[in-house]
């Protein structure tokens, strides 16, 4: 996706600034650690977000429960730091992230490489959110974009859905097993998911541990919001919590494609790479909302997901707009589900996430279920 960009960047300084052998010759940097800064800017008071377009680029490390609970579902997605990699960084990964974290405080430059959002897709939300559409007119525009026509009818087979024996083919098939709100559904997860990396077999388990947590995280979001005083908007919180993570998606794939542009065989999984997903994929996430023109009313909420930088905010932010606290919530329900199918936590570690990092009664009951399901 990110190809040509990564080319212009690396074109110049790949060959006489980084060791590309460095794996090969097994030689390690020390890590110069830099003075522990905390940006607490604007944490009490979730109204600001005026200065959202600036990615700041301060240094960022963890230490609470909650950056800690971050740190460990990044763990998760691109396995624990090694003997080295907790107190080292080799050189190839230095020289990548730099080059990286200067594309994000450039963030117009990775937005024009992004895919257009379809003219089909913009048309098909419009209908989706029109109470007289047409479904012949539907499921036309549907058909425009196979990679999000093979997502519906692969939703339309599913279980939740499909109740009976018999496979579901077609649109139309699908559209009367999915109705109009599972329809949607399936519409935006066949969008997202073409953003998700497909190309590299051995990167390929990354790219769909992230899908996977944009997938539950809008699962998640849609569950809380329904069960909760606003339960008609549980499409929407739906629709942003599955987009809530697409931060995660492009600077996973701007990793991908600058690890195959200087060495193709070396990992991403360096505390460099994880430190800056953390830092930046939210405001990356509202940037990218921004520029496909998302309506005000989602933009509000991804905005709020950038501000909020410790759940203590939380009662604030379901005050102002219950939504993004339901959303935020989801996310971190979604970490927890996605690590608890790896590895044992303990009882005691799931009560400090309940009573630390969740607010709203509907996801500590909702995480209780989770729990209860998953013994």
């Amino acid at each position: 996706m990110f190809k040509k960009l990564i080319n212009a960047l690396f074109k110049k300084k790949a060959s006489n600034t980084a060791n590309l052998y460095y794996f090969e010759n097994l030689k390690n940097k020390e890590v110069t650690k830099e003075e522990i800064q905390h940006n607490n800017n604007n944490t009490n008071n979730i109204d600001n977000i005026d200065n959202i377009d600036n990615i700041d680029n301060k240094p960022f490390r963890y230490y609470s429960f909650e950056e800690e609970y971050q740190q460990a579902f990044y763990d998760y997605l691109f396995g624990m730091p090694n003997s080295f990699t907790s107190s080292h960084n080799d050189e190839l990964s230095e020289f990548i992230s730099d080059k990286v974290e200067s594309l994000l405080l450039n963030p117009k430059l990775i937005l024009d490489a992004l895919p257009i959002l379809p003219i089909s897709l913009s048309k098909i939300i419009e209908q989706l959110n029109n109470d007289d559409f047409d479904a012949d007119t539907l499921i036309s525009l549907i058909q425009q974009e196979p990679a999000i026509a093979a997502k519906v009818i692969e939703l339309a087979n599913s279980t939740y859905y499909n109740r009976s024996s018999k496979e579901i083919n077609d649109l139309k098939s699908a559209f009367m097993v999915l109705g109009i709100k599972g329809l949607s559904e399936g519409v935006i997860n066949g969008f997202v998911n073409k953003l998700v990396p497909q190309s590299s077999i051995y990167f390929r388990q990354y790219g769909q541990k992230i899908w996977q947590h944009s997938l539950s995280t809008g699962v998640n979001a849609k569950t809380l919001v329904a069960k909760s005083k606003i339960k008609n908007d549980a499409a929407q919180a739906y629709f942003i919590g599955l987009i809530s993570n697409l931060g995660d998606v492009i600077i996973y794939q701007l990793m991908i494609d600058a690890f195959a542009v200087v060495h193709p065989d070396c990992q991403p999984n360096s505390t460099l790479f994880k430190n800056i997903m953390a830092k930046n994929s939210k405001k990356l996430t509202y940037f990218i909302a921004k520029h496909w023109n998302f309506p005000s009313s989602i933009l509000e909420v991804l905005a709020l997901q950038t501000k909020v930088k410790r759940a203590a905010l939380l009662p604030a932010l379901h005050k102002k707009l219950p939504i993004a606290c339901y959303v935020y919530e989801a996310k971190l329900i979604s970490e927890l589900q996605l690590r608890m199918a790896q590895e044992t936590l303990d009882d005691e570690y799931i009560k400090e996430v309940k009573t630390s990092l969740l607010f709203t009664s509907e996801a500590i009951d909702y995480l209780n279920l989770l729990i209860n399901e998953n013994k």
